[in-house]
C-alpha cells in the first residue's frame, strides 16, 4: 500500500508536476465538464482545481490503493460506472504501470464511460525539440503553441521491466504509432497530442471517443 502522505508530498508536488495539472485542466476547457472521472488519485490536486474552475462539478476519483481514499476503490480495466457517464476522464501517469496488453484492455474502458473527452499522459522517452514562435496567433498559428521535432538518428534504447513502469513510448516495441493504433482500435481519436516543454518525458493526447 501506498504513504499518500509520504510519496505524494512536497516532494512529489514540485513545479512541473503542478504544470501538468494546468495541461490536464485545459484539455477540458472548451466543454465545460458537469462532472468528471479522475482515475489515480495522486496528490488531490486536480480534483481540487476541477471543483475550483467549474462550480458543482461532481469529480469522482478512482484508484486501487484504498489508502489513498479514492471515492471509489475499482481498477481501471472494470470500472463500475454506466456507458458514458462522464463529460471528461482523466488517467495521467497510470496507464504505464500496467503491462502493455492490460493497458490497451484499460483504453477501452476509458472510452466506455466518457462522453465526450479522454485526457491521457504517457511517459515518452524519444529525443524532444522544441521550437516556439513570437507573434500573432493569427498569421503564425501552427507556431503558437510550438511545434516538436523527433530526432531522426535515434539510437535504440535496451529496456527492462523496472517495477514501475512495464512500458513508455519510444522504447523498443513500443513506437509512438502503436500506441496510437491501440487508442484507436479502443474507439478513441486523437484531437491533440503534445509533449510538456517544462517535462518532455510527459506525452499527452486529448482523446475524444469516436463511432
Amino acid at each position: 500500500m501506498i504513504d499518500a502522505e509520504g510519496h505524494y508530498g512536497s516532494g512529489y508536488l514540485g513545479r512541473e508536476r503542478w504544470m501538468s495539472y494546468v495541461y490536464q485542466l485545459d484539455g477540458v476547457r472548451d466543454i465545460s465538464p458537469s462532472n468528471a472521472l479522475e482515475i489515480g488519485v495522486g496528490a488531490g490536486a486536480l480534483r481540487s482545481m476541477l471543483e475550483a474552475t467549474y462550480p458543482g462539478c461532481d469529480v469522482v476519483t478512482v484508484d486501487i490503493e484504498a489508502g489513498l481514499r479514492p471515492r471509489v476503490c475499482a481498477n481501471v480495466e472494470q470500472l463500475p460506472f454506466a456507458d458514458g457517464q462522464f463529460d471528461a476522464v482523466f488517467c495521467c501517469q497510470v496507464l504505464e504501470h500496467l503491462p502493455f496488453h492490460v493497458a490497451a484492455r484499460a483504453f477501452a474502458e476509458l472510452r466506455r464511460v466518457a462522453r465526450r473527452r479522454v485526457i491521457v499522459s504517457l511517459p515518452d522517452v524519444r529525443p524532444y525539440f522544441f521550437l516556439r514562435a513570437r507573434g500573432s496567433r493569427r498569421i503564425l498559428p501552427l507556431l503558437w503553441h510550438g511545434v516538436s521535432i523527433s530526432n531522426p538518428w535515434e539510437r535504440p534504447i535496451h529496456f527492462e521491466e523496472h517495477g514501475q513502469h512495464h512500458w513508455e513510448i519510444g522504447r523498443p516495441g513500443y513506437p509512438l504509432k502503436r500506441i496510437v493504433s491501440v487508442m484507436r482500435d479502443a474507439g478513441l481519436g486523437v484531437n491533440n497530442c503534445f509533449r510538456m516543454t517544462e517535462r518532455s518525458y510527459w506525452h499527452f493526447f486529448i482523446l475524444e471517443p469516436i463511432g
